[in-house]
């Protein structure tokens, strides 16, 4: 039986293109060739340190280059790499390793405090510093280990990535992805978007802790693209017009709070950089707006645009193209390649075409096995051969779906079940309004009252009473909130997502 695992990926691209650039970073460009042997040598600095296959490594980064040798040389060991989010405060991270239990934990520098913080709580055996200084305990363990590959025998039910979700509903859990699946799930991610191949030059921007960097990364080296690595520590539009420029970038993925900052920059501004390379964007995290997807098409003249829709459980599940970007508004578009969808009601049945249903998926490509050392999660998860990561979702009478919001984010007032997406797509058509969230706050009257969270346009003024006048004739009287909170920004996540559960903290 001929298997197909993630270390094979980079060995197939570095025998095809063994000169060409795999990965940019700042001031640093490797080959495949490079990137091949760095892979090679972490894998055996690890084994000679005594982890094994079956064992797990944390990694606390921020972007940069080392993210695709470690990846690729765990691989390649069997070695489970366990990336993890650079916002966690100490206790997060602390609750991550203590739960994932790993035998190495590779950190960059700036991460040092926290890790001094938490190794006594913790039991890790071996601590790697990676830092920009060529001395590093890092680059001293690359130094040391052969080039060679360390030739382990691995299966497609390996498991290959230990994902932690962001925990909204509690402690995070770690999703078990296996080489077999994820392989599978990046030919039908990169097919469906814009077939992306060898003269692909990707500009990486998302955090890649976060899935949807990952499968990027990845996916670059399975074609034999180029990957350009975006540094972590804030978004600069401008910079992001340079790089396309300069590196000639063909596509990027983004969340609509970065097409929204280009969009916004100066005309004059805009029109020194040459953005003719662009051929594709995909954009993820939230449906775009209907300006900021008319104001991004009208910029970039020669790209395509897609929306995506998809989890750390199930990988890539639907996808809106360009030809339907303008007639489908606020469409997650329709399933992929390979995969199966089913919206289903709280007794396990299908909704009716237009009304609101948890969103279910099977088919190619899912990546989650099971929830580490989590039985009930698993359990709470899977409908069989269906996942739902708890979206819920409705479909037109063509069979394009549209996410209404997340289950446990639903209100009910008065006995009422109200989806704050419905709400906040009508205050953001404000003129004076730029970002919106809608909360339920505890009511001894109606159980939860609508509370919204608005953020102005820049240099606008808007108050509650203005907003309440608003929506009213456009909202039943249980949908419209009952109190409003003018604040200068809300807090989003890494990936640039609004953090609707450390908003509901603000209240408590």
């Amino acid at each position: 039986m001929v298997t197909m695992t993630i270390g094979d990926v980079l060995t197939m691209s570095a025998n095809k293109f063994p000169d060409k650039e795999a990965v940019i970073y700042k001031d640093k460009r490797f080959t495949y060739k490079m990137l091949d042997e760095r892979a090679n040598r972490l894998a055996n600095a690890l084994l000679k340190l005594g982890l094994k296959k079956g064992d797990r490594c944390v990694v606390l980064f921020y972007n940069r280059s080392e993210w695709a040798e470690i990846y690729f040389g765990l691989a390649r060991t069997g070695i489970i790499t366990v990336p993890v989010n650079f916002r966690l405060t100490a206790p997060e991270i602390e609750y991550i390793i203590n739960n994932s239990e790993p035998k190495a934990l590779i950190y960059e520098e700036d991460f040092a405090s926290i890790i001094e913080q938490i190794k006594k709580n913790v039991s890790v055996e071996h601590y790697i510093c990676v830092s920009d200084d060529k001395a590093s305990n890092y680059e001293d363990c690359l130094a040391k280990a052969d080039s060679q590959s360390p030739n382990i025998l691995m299966e497609e039910t390996d498991p290959i990535l230990l994902a932690y979700t962001s925990g909204t509903t509690g402690f995070p859990k770690g999703s078990v992805v296996t080489h077999g699946n994820l392989a599978t799930h990046l030919l039908i991610f990169f097919k469906e978007y814009g077939n992306v191949n060898y003269r692909d030059t990707m500009l990486v921007i998302m955090p890649i802790f976060h899935s949807n960097a990952t499968w990027f990364l990845l996916g670059m080296i399975m074609v034999g693209g180029t990957a350009v690595i975006y540094p972590s520590g804030g978004f600069n539009p401008e910079e992001i017009l340079q790089l396309i420029t300069t590196e000639k970038i063909t596509f990027s993925s983004v969340v609509p709070t970065m097409l929204t900052m280009i969009n916004n920059l100066a005309e004059d501004c805009r029109q020194k950089y040459d953005v003719s390379s662009l051929r594709m964007f995909l954009v993820g995290s939230a449906p775009l707006l209907t300006k900021t997807k008319e104001d991004t098409i009208a910029y970039f003249k020669g790209a395509e645009l897609y929306e995506g829709y998809g989890s750390t459980e199930t990988g890539l599940v639907t996808i809106l193209n360009p030809q339907d970007q303008l007639r489908k508004q606020r469409s997650i578009g329709l399933p992929v390649v390979g995969k199966q969808i089913r919206l289903l009601n709280n007794d396990g049945n299908e909704v009716e075409q237009g009304e609101v249903g948890e969103l279910f998926t099977k088919g190619w490509g899912i990546l989650i096995s099971e929830y580490w050392r989590n039985p009930q999660a698993s359990k709470d998860a899977f409908l069989g051969e269906w996942v739902s990561a708890g979206d819920m979702a409705r479909k037109d009478e063509e069979g394009f779906l549209y996410l209404v919001d997340r289950k446990k984010d639903m209100i009910i007032t008065g006995g009422e079940n109200l989806y704050p997406t419905e709400v906040e797509n009508i205050l953001v058509k404000h003129p004076a309004v730029l970002e919106a969230v809608v909360i339920g706050l505890p009511d001894e009257l109606w159980g939860e009252r609508v509370h919204a969270v608005i953020v102005p346009q820049p240099g606008m003024v808007v108050t509650g009473e203005e907003l309440k006048d608003f929506v009213k004739p456009q909202l039943a009287g249980y949908k419209r909130p009952k109190s409003y909170d003018i604040r200068a920004e809300l807090p989003k996540s890494a990936t640039g997502k609004i953090a609707r559960r450390l908003i509901r903290d603000l209240y408590k």
